[in-house]
């Protein structure tokens, strides 16, 4: 009998939290270990810049699963955590807490970054990125106003 094997996805977005669906979907019955470097669990991002950054979407509607998909079906979820080195001839991944954790298979699911404004004042205090959960709720807080909904005056004649 084969010891069971360890599947290690780096990056707990959409792509990341898809796949550790996937794999329990279709029997995977190993270890899995989701990482993430953000506090939260697997989310979708088009609605942070619409639906959640207008307040017409609470947080907890964003998330790709529930709160407990993670002990449900047994995934490991290392969230607020970053990789900081992949030992490739070692088959592991090492931790900004210094823990190595040995890998069978690896899945590197971790987006892209913004591309960042090249002109000159892209880098002022006002310029900001939205990318994450904590990038729109900065965002949300800084503009006068969010919340108020325009109407449209009815007209009839």
């Amino acid at each position: 009998m084969a010891a069971p094997q360890t599947y290690v996805v780096v990056g707990a977005g959409l792509a990341g939290g898809r796949a550790v669906e996937t794999l329990r979907k279709e029997g995977f019955e190993g270890r899995i270990v989701l990482i993430g470097a953000e506090p939260h669990r697997p989310y979708n991002r088009p609605p942070l810049s619409k639906d959640y950054l207008r307040g017409e979407a609470k947080l907890g509607d964003v998330y790709l699963h529930g709160e407990d998909f993670a002990a449900a079906n047994d995934v490991d979820q290392r969230l607020d955590t970053r990789v900081e080195a992949i030992e490739v001839d070692q088959r592991r991944v090492v931790l900004d807490t210094g823990e190595r954790i040995d890998f069978d298979r690896l899945l590197l699911a971790t987006g892209a970054e913004p591309k960042r404004l090249p002109s000159p004042g892209g880098d002022l205090d006002g310029v900001q990125y939205l990318r994450t959960i904590d990038d729109s709720d900065r965002l949300r807080a800084d503009v006068p106003g969010r919340g108020h909904q325009h109407h449209r005056a009815d007209h009839r004649g």
